[in-house]
């Protein structure tokens, strides 16, 4: 009997030792899963390129960063892909540059200038007889690789489209604001409640997504201007039509037919009221508006003051040369760098300093134009059929000379 009770008292303890030696083999399995799962989550994730929700390939050249570790991306392997060509050198100059110092990009509605070593850049429309837009950006343009290079904390403004970077994707991620507009058509009037119908479509007004502003419309066609963030009102929708000016960061707006020019600043005054028949920019640096008024037109700067009154008939010399050119605004001309303005008077043309609004030249003249010669533009006017160099008439004006030959 007692040997009996020594072996069933053996028994439970050989179970132990199985259950125990089992429950450690679980919780070892259990630490490797863990282990492997760890390791794999820390692996990093290759790099990838999205551009308007697609992936794009990645070669070596494409992304770069300088000494101090700022990223840039190449201005000519991203051109293709956001809807642009890239050209080298300067656009309307048709000297080769073998040097890459210099490119552009160019699509129907914008060209943009890049020059190595520079924070600023250039923006100008094919259509447009004025000269560039000027904008500054944080960093330089970079040469690497014989390629220009903007860095990625400048691409929003220099190429006018959104950028982010998804750390848990590594992921970066860039939409041109064509691609952006039609995400916000399809999203904007379900996230509102003022239920905004329609977001303007026009290039100008796209490029206010870039700063974070949509131009949209209500029920009533009334445009106004809200936040791309929070859709919070910027300009109330009670305008005919609005225009972004990327440059000057304004809106030329319109109603019944009265055009006036309006701040992006919340809760402001019109810069320039709403009493004109038409206002435009015809030059950026520094800014001037063309304003009509009774059929007239005259200028009033950037800061909503009349420097030429109302008194002309037309503005610009319009060339229908092929060895002319238009001119509008001559910049920085003569020893003087006055910023002349062509105007006209009954068929005759004259030039004001737009610095002053003075008169340089009464409406006598036949004509004003340009001609590039040797890639450099020179300026002439034209007096009784006569051709001469602008230089010579602005001294014949400034010495009261009446014979300019």
């Amino acid at each position: 009997m007692l040997l009996d009770q020594e072996v069933k008292k053996e028994e439970p303890k050989g179970k132990k030792i199985v259950l125990f030696s089992l429950i450690f083999l679980i919780i070892l399995l259990i630490l490797v899963i863990v282990m492997m799962v760890a390791l794999g989550g820390n692996q990093k994730r290759p790099l990838t390129l999205s551009v308007n929700g697609a992936n794009t390939a990645i070669d070596n050249e494409l992304l770069v960063s300088d000494e101090n570790g700022i990223n840039y991306i190449s201005i000519s392997k991203i051109s293709k892909v956001i809807g642009y060509d890239y050209l080298t050198g300067e656009y309307k100059q048709y000297n080769e540059d073998n040097t890459n110092t210099k490119g552009y990009l160019e699509n129907e509605n914008q060209i943009i200038q890049f020059e190595a070593d520079n924070n600023k850049i250039y923006k100008t429309v094919p259509t447009s007889n004025l000269d560039y837009e000027e904008y500054e950006l944080t960093n330089k343009i970079l040469k690497m690789n014989n390629l220009l290079y903007i860095s990625l904390d400048d691409i929003s403004i220099g190429l006018n489209v959104s950028y982010a970077f998804s750390q848990a994707d590594n992921k970066i991620i860039i939409n041109t604001i064509e691609s952006l507009t039609d995400g916000y058509k399809t999203s904007l009037p379900t996230q509102t409640d003022n239920q905004f119908v329609a977001i303007s479509e026009e290039f100008s007004n796209q490029k206010a997504i870039s700063y974070n502003m949509l131009v949209v419309s209500n029920e009533n066609q009334k445009w106004g201007v809200v936040s791309s963030q929070d859709y919070s009102t910027i300009i109330g929708n009670k305008y005919s039509s609005l225009e972004f000016v990327e440059g000057a960061g304004v809106f030329i707006a319109s109603d019944d037919n009265k055009y006036g020019v309006i701040s992006k600043e919340p809760n402001t005054k019109p810069i320039i009221d709403l009493n004109y028949e038409e206002i435009k920019v015809i030059n950026n640096s520094p800014l001037f508006y063309q304003v009509k008024l009774a059929g007239k037109y005259g200028i009033i700067d950037g800061n909503g003051k009349p420097i030429i009154n109302n008194d002309y008939d037309s503005m610009g010399y319009d060339s229908q040369s092929n060895v002319e050119q238009s001119v509008l605004v001559i910049e920085g001309f003569g020893k003087n760098k006055q910023n002349l303005l062509v105007v006209s008077k009954q068929g005759k043309y004259g030039l004001i300093n737009l610095d002053d609004g003075k008169s340089v030249g009464d409406c006598i003249l036949d004509k004003i134009y340009a001609k590039n010669e040797n890639g450099e533009t020179k300026y002439y006017i034209q007096l009784q059929e006569q051709e001469f160099t602008l230089d010579a008439y602005i001294d014949s004006v400034n010495t009261t000379t009446v014979n300019v030959g």
